[in-house]
């Protein structure tokens, strides 16, 4: 190959910015965006995709295909291909199986129109809820993202066993812990943090998924740029992390190693550095090649390290198997990607990832002038039942709110709808670099209202739609507002939809985008994560009517929403649901569908006190003047319209350092319909070298329960996922006591256990295993029922008896409260309520500190003595009732 061949293979030029479809006489290495910005049917695409293949094949002297990649977070983004929910919805399914099946089909869409490379998905944790990138991310929490990530590579690159598929994690590495939570910035991590919290994603993806493809991010590590890193690039990603795929630039991050890091002087010695740190392609508005000859000739790019990267293209293009099949078969190619099994699909996801946030009776929030008593169909509103589920026959229904009737407020901001709709008025829209407020004739139009649907694509089904469709009395429509912008014209149309109605359903949230025409998405960060103020005046101008009124949140980042919980009786978040999204509230509202999604971020009380991750909030002393730092709604939570029960935890009382600790527990369903619930296994290492969260999660499952049923769950949890690294000694399990907590939240375990690891520090190396193994069996009623009631027999009394868990003066009051005898003699102690963790508030500041702490910072009411009386006579309990 010569020079000017080689380069070319480095060159990955972005369709929106460079004529991709007329390429030079060497062809080049990898083109994105090159489809979707055609605009065009499936097969028409297909079609410019074997002409610009053809190109390459048959044009060029060396004959080599390119490889076309597109964007694929939420849906292949291309005209007519299906737009899933975004991925932090997909997380709030906790489902990896159904994420898997998403990225299979995604991979079959792909492998119609000769896609070969998805820019997709992320495996960045994102506890920044300021960054406005969230919505494309699986959460906060390192295991939960990591589980997601590694299932959508698994579907998407098994999605055709004839036709193998490029799946590309992103942001490698720490981009989404960028400092005030502001894209881009720099991301003040240490080594540890970066291993244990930002790597392990990405490492389960790569190790457990099979990822074949890497995006480094724009971002720097203590001053370091990921992009131009041979640390990160080549000692930690392909080194540690056992990495041997493709690397491409994230767009024009390359150049920014001269233009914003400055750690380069020249263009071309920005690119001898990224090349030289591990990338293989530069994704670019520009060509790149004669900057990277000119570094070449200098002596900047060593010829071994162009030589690297150019084989690595190769190899992945050989095992793509694109020298021998580079053509599309458009006979194959439907005319529509989005046929009734993918919707089907997408409507599924979108069900599942609804997360029931609050729902309590009506009586406590009834207020104004339609709070007398209810008649009619609505009736039901206001007997001390929950708002939701609804009856189909309720009665009116007003549904409001700037989201309700508008399929742009229900996208991600990289759906084809959205983005590609951007980029008709503003090419650069994905370049972190420009601004839509800087092209000419846009100044003063880029905000969220300034939004347009100006593609063609699949129908998407609107809230209001969907409510429609399945509500059997008349359903009243008002946009109330805009996204942002303070016009409160429609307010009073609003309030008098309200007043006529007998329940409202007020859809309210955020306008997704790209550096413009949105208030949440890249580039689209948050001081405030608060609800634009125009539409919580409308919340509050609806509340006010006394209308009972379900509140629906269609947004990307999780809002600081106190003030809500405390006006309404039901709030339900859809995150961006996708196409089928109005289908799926409705399924929702109207009880056809038992809710069962879990945040997989937590909401905040106030952004003040982020990034904080989850299990700081479980602790909660006060942290500033004006109060502790907590979420509303913690990570993990989700109601169900039925109650789940857990009981008889077995754990093993000790194991090695180097083996599998296994613990097992019953889940039953005690409410009067069938549902799913997420079980969630949570995990501390008590005492270590360095300190340790509070809690992280080991291991999670979504059951389904049929109203009555039960079943035992078993979870084997190797001792490696209480590793910790150390900066001289890397992975190290140490012997000591870890404790679990198993329940359906992180802030709600009822099931508590603590064990024993011994025997001599573990070093379990990089193919230490990253992931628990959880079993699940049906429990016979009939079997349980007669354990049950010989139990009864032997013990005088009406419950199964177990072990109660061993609890001192050390543990923390929440887990006291929590403990199935102490939990009972603390709230008579302090003359609290017996119903809930903690029913007034009393002890919630108090939630993080030990027993004894609380004793001593309580002025004498609690003393030492009154704690010592504790502790014995919850050990005196013996046993608990299950």
């Amino acid at each position: 190959m010569t020079l000017e061949e080689k380069v070319a293979q480095l060159a990955a030029p972005f369709g929106s910015a460079v004529d991709v479809h007329t390429p030079p006489a060497t062809g080049w290495g990898c083109v994105v965006a090159g489809l979707c910005t055609l605009g065009l049917p499936p097969r028409e695409t297909a079609e410019r995709a074997n002409e610009l293949q053809r190109k390459h094949v048959e044009q060029t002297r060396l004959g080599i295909p390119v490889l076309l990649a597109e964007e694929a977070l939420l849906g292949l983004k291309v005209r007519d291909a299906t737009t899933f929910p975004d991925a932090i919805a997909q997380a709030a399914t906790w489902d990896p199986q159904l994420i898997e099946q998403v990225g299979r089909t995604i991979g079959v869409q792909m492998t119609r129109l000769g896609v070969r490379q998805a820019l997709s998905p992320l495996a960045d944790v994102a506890r920044d809820p300021r960054w406005g990138r969230v919505e494309e991310t699986y959460g906060e929490e390192p295991q939960l993202v990591g589980s997601m990530a590694a299932a959508f590579v698994r579907g998407l690159q098994g999605a055709d066993e004839t036709t193998p598929l490029i799946a590309t994690l992103k942001h490698f590495l720490g981009y989404s812990a960028s400092a005030g939570g502001r894209n881009t910035e720099p991301a003040p991590l240490g080594p540890r943090e970066v291993r244990e919290v930002h790597a392990l994603p990405f490492e389960m993806a790569i190790r457990e998924g099979g990822a074949k493809g890497v995006m480094p991010s724009y971002n720097d590590i203590d001053g370091e740029p990921v992009t131009g890193s041979r640390a990160y690039l080549n000692d930690l990603l392909r080194g540690e992390l056992g990495f041997d795929g493709l690397v491409i630039s994230d767009l024009a991050a390359v150049g920014q190693l001269h233009s914003k890091h400055h750690v380069a002087a020249t263009a071309p010695e920005a690119l001898a550095r990224a090349v030289s740190a591990g990338v293989d392609l530069d994704l670019d508005n520009r060509v790149s090649s004669q900057a990277l000859q000119e570094a070449v000739r200098s002596g900047l790019l060593p010829s071994a390290d162009l030589d690297r990267a150019v084989s690595t293209i190769l190899r992945a293009k050989v095992e793509l198997g694109l020298f021998e099949r580079p053509y599309v078969d458009l006979d194959a190619v439907p005319e529509s990607l989005d046929t009734a099994p993918e919707r089907a699909l997408a409507r599924t996801v979108a069900e599942k990832s609804v997360v029931l946030l609050q729902n309590d009776p009506v009586d406590r929030f009834r207020a104004g002038p339609a709070a007398g008593p209810a008649a009619g169909p609505a009736a039901g509103l206001a007997n001390g039942a929950p708002l939701l589920p609804l009856d189909p026959g309720v009665g009116t229904i007003a549904v409001i709110g700037p989201n309700a009737d508008r399929p742009l407020g229900q996208l991600g901001h990289y759906s084809y709808h959205v983005l590609d709709s951007i980029t008709r008025r503003f090419a650069l829209a994905a370049d972190p670099t420009a601004r839509a407020e800087d092209v000419e004739g846009l100044a003063g139009r880029t905000g969220a209202d300034d939004a347009r649907l100006l593609v063609e694509s699949v129908p998407v089904v609107t809230f209001l739609e969907g409510i429609r469709a399945r509500a059997e009395g008349e359903v009243l429509y008002e946009a109330g507002c805009p996204v942002v912008r303070d016009d409160r014209s429609g307010f009073a149309a609003a309030v008098a939809a309200a007043t006529r109605a007998d329940v409202a359903v007020l859809v309210v949230g955020d306008q997704a985008g790209i550096n413009g025409f949105g208030n949440v998405g890249e580039g689209l960060d948050s001081s405030t994560c608060e609800l634009p103020p125009v539409q919580q005046a409308l919340v509050e101008a609806v509340v006010a009517t006394g209308t009972p009124t379900a509140v629906v949140l269609s947004h990307g980042r999780p809002y600081t929403l106190k003030w809500l919980a405390q006006s309404v009786p039901a709030v339900v978040t859809c995150f961006f649901g996708g196409e089928e999204a109005g289908n799926a509230l409705a399924s929702v509202l109207f009880g056809d569908v038992n809710p069962a999604g879990r945040l997989p971020i937590a909401f905040l009380e106030s952004v003040g006190s982020a990034p904080l991750p989850y299990w700081r909030t479980l602790q909660a002393p006060p942290s500033y003047v004006e109060g502790p730092a907590r979420a509303v709604f913690g990570f993990g939570h989700g109601l169900s319209y039925t109650s789940f029960e857990y009981r008889d935890l077995e754990v093993d009382q000790e194991a090695t350092t180097g083996a599998t600790l296994n613990l097992s527990f019953t889940v039953a369903n005690v409410g009067q319909r069938a549902g799913e619930e997420v079980v969630q296994v949570y995990g501390q290492d008590v005492v270590a070298r360095t300190a340790r969260p509070a809690r992280k999660l080991l291991a999670f499952q979504r059951l389904h329960l049929e109203a009555g049923a039960a079943t035992r769950v078993s979870v084997q949890v190797p001792a490696s996922l209480f590793a910790l690294w150390d900066l001289q000694e890397g992975w190290v399990v140490e012997p000591g006591t870890v404790k679990f907590f198993v329940g359906g939240s992180s802030v709600k375990t009822p099931l508590r256990a603590s064990a024993l690891l011994t025997g001599p520090v573990d070093r379990p190396g990089p193919d230490r295993a990253l992931s628990c193994t959880v079993s699940v069996a049906d429990i016979d009623p009939d079997i349980d029922s007669d354990v049950a009631a010989r139990a009864a027999r032997a013990g005088g009394g009406g419950a199964l008896r177990r072990p109660v868990p061993v609890i001192t003066a050390e543990d923390t009051v929440l887990e006291w409260l929590e403990h199935p005898v102490g939990g009972g003699l603390l709230r008579a102690l302090l003359g609290l309520g017996e119903e809930g963790e903690d029913s007034d508030g009393v002890l919630t500041d108090a939630y993080g500190l030990t027993l004894a702490q609380m004793a001593g910072y309580s002025g004498g009411r609690f003393t030492e003595a009154m704690v010592a009386d504790l502790v014995e006579r919850t050990r005196a309990g013996g046993t608990a009732r299950a």
